[in-house]
């Protein structure tokens, strides 16, 4: 059971999405921020710097996360049958 709300965001809701599509985890909560692009901070010749995306981010289900964020299985605290029941749906699939 991975805990996501609002503030999940970036690194953390790739790390959600990967266990999530991958039938390791159960979302709980609220719907993640929804940070899906990858930037990178390029350095100018007077020392100053700007800022480009370079990428997107998808979930490992094809899902873009970029500005609609991954919206929870729960949004309150499943029993732990819930969880199994949940779980083995998604690994038959």
């Amino acid at each position: 059971m991975l805990l996501v709300n609002n503030r999940t965001a970036s690194a953390s809701e790739i790390v959600a999405s990967a266990l999530h599509d991958n039938c390791k985890a159960v979302l709980v909560g609220e719907r993640t921020f929804g940070k899906g692009l990858i930037q990178s901070v390029f350095e100018l010749h007077d020392g100053s710097g700007i800022v480009v995306t370079v990428g997107k981010y998808v979930t490992p289900n094809h899902r873009d996360i970029n500005g609609n964020g991954i919206e929870p299985d729960y949004n309150r605290l499943p029993d732990l049958n819930e969880v199994r029941d949940y779980l083995s749906r998604c690994q038959i699939k």
